[in-house]
């Protein structure tokens, strides 16, 4: 990639790896304790919950990005800043899935993102795993392809789920709009997790995650990830009657459409296993 040559991508996958098993420890350690729910307002204007927790896992995460990139842009979703993506931005979700963590259920994850010229030029996520006391870590750099604790991805079959916004299970109207290429399968979950849906589906674990009108950070990480083999994107503009959706052919088409105030994409986005 033009700016930053091979070595240099591969040591910020190492670094994106190494903020995501930061995040994903501290949440690990602390997930059986008592975390006080507080509440914040997002950038729609409502109120979310956020504990210390994920105001803790931000701080940590800025100041190790700071110390080896002092020149890079960061925004979280715990402190939003106005980016530019032309230039090099770190995009983190601390703790995707600060509810089901409040109320003590392992249901979440960390997202860790290097973004460049409208580009996501590399990708970590944390979850927590059953395979693994200390959780799993996705990453990927077009480079180095998917990597899964540091080895290389296995392709497995994926099995018939698909994650959905939870205003969908009660409306067929709204499941037939959406599922226009049968990119969904007849069997609905919803987490609470973009980044944990997002990580079973690539584990095939799941068919396919739909993300209506996200923010950048739910799945800046995601949008690298599925760009690589064997799977894809398909983006609709939102609020459309009639869903048409059109393969994701250039990342430009995302970065370049967020809106500045809400940091809502302005499309519906499935992601797929294929």
């Amino acid at each position: 990639m033009e700016g930053f040559n091979s070595l240099e991508i591969s040591k910020i996958q190492e670094l994106s790896q190494n903020l995501a098993f930061t995040a994903g420890s501290y949440i690990l350690d602390n997930v059986s304790k008592v975390n006080k729910k507080m509440y914040k307002d997002n950038t729609d204007g409502k109120k979310e919950v956020v504990t210390k927790i994920d105001l803790d896992i931000h701080k940590k995460l800025f100041k190790i990005i700071n110390k080896y990139y002092p020149a890079h842009q960061i925004l979280s979703e715990e402190d939003i800043n106005n980016i530019d993506y032309e230039n090099p931005v770190w995009i983190i979700d601390p703790l995707d899935g600060t509810t089901n963590f409040s109320n003590g259920l392992p249901v979440f994850g960390s997202s860790i993102s290097f973004v460049f010229n409208y580009q996501t030029v590399v990708s970590a996520l944390f979850i927590p795993s059953i395979e693994n006391i200390n959780g799993k870590c996705i990453s990927w750099s077009e480079n180095n392809g998917i990597l899964v604790d540091g080895k290389n991805l296995l392709f497995k079959k994926n099995s018939d789920i698909s994650f959905i916004p939870g205003y969908l299970y009660s409306n067929t109207k709204l499941i037939k709009k959406y599922n226009k290429l049968n990119l969904l399968s007849e069997d609905f979950r919803n987490l609470g997790s973009i980044t944990y849906e997002g990580a079973m589906v690539l584990l095939g674990n799941g068919k396919s995650l739909l993300c209506n009108n996200p923010k950048i950070w739910d799945v800046s990480a995601l949008i690298g990830i599925f760009s690589d083999h064997n799977k894809s994107i398909y983006i609709s503009e939102s609020g459309k009657n009639n869903k048409k959706w059109n393969k994701l052919k250039n990342m430009n088409d995302i970065y370049k459409n967020i809106d500045k105030k809400s940091y809502r994409i302005g499309f519906d986005i499935f992601f797929i296993n294929k």
